[in-house]
């Protein structure tokens, strides 16, 4: 197991975190383009055993697998995700990497397929439901963040470190 230790890229991985929080375990809305063409525009739901499951309002849901998928592009970027607290217009001097980090997430398949593989995991769900982290979040606070027992142990987690390794 690698293990995290505190310097000058601390913050970009706290950032890093926040994001994977803010996207993993929710639904949230995207076009998803498929390596076809098939242009579909829906809520993301979930990503299980290789399928994605897609709300649409035209088609109802949809089930697609991952292999199928060319892209897909978070629709707004500035949403609140259920759970984690964050309000849409909250401001902190770190938002611009927050944002930075969500889009690299949600414009890769592959990290975002990572990172929705992570919505059951036991230490995330622990995160997920700390409400001080959703504070910390939510406030931008990512010294109280990078102090949190909780985050630290997700920062030496393997399969996020996976994905803060991608989103470089």
């Amino acid at each position: 197991m690698r293990s995290f230790t505190f310097g000058r890229a601390a913050a970009a991985h706290v950032s890093a975190i926040a994001s994977l929080l803010t996207l993993c375990g929710v639904s949230f809305a995207a076009t998803v383009v498929l390596k076809d063409g098939t242009v579909i525009q829906g809520e993301v739901v979930s990503l299980q055993d290789g399928v994605y499951t897609i709300a649409t309002d035209s088609a109802g849901t949809l089930h697609v697998r991952k292999q199928e998928v060319r892209s897909i592009d978070e629709n707004d970027k500035s949403a609140t995700r259920p759970g984690v607290g964050l309000a849409p217009d909250a401001a902190s001097p770190d938002d611009g990497a927050l944002d930075a980090a969500k889009s690299r997430i949600a414009e890769d398949p592959k990290v975002l397929a990572m990172v929705l593989a992570l919505q059951n995991d036991p230490a995330i769900l622990a995160v997920l439901a700390d409400p001080e982290i959703a504070k910390a979040i939510a406030a931008g606070d990512y010294a109280a963040l990078m102090n949190n027992p909780k985050i630290i142990a997700l920062m030496n987690n393997e399969k996020v470190r996976e994905v803060i390794d991608q989103t470089r």
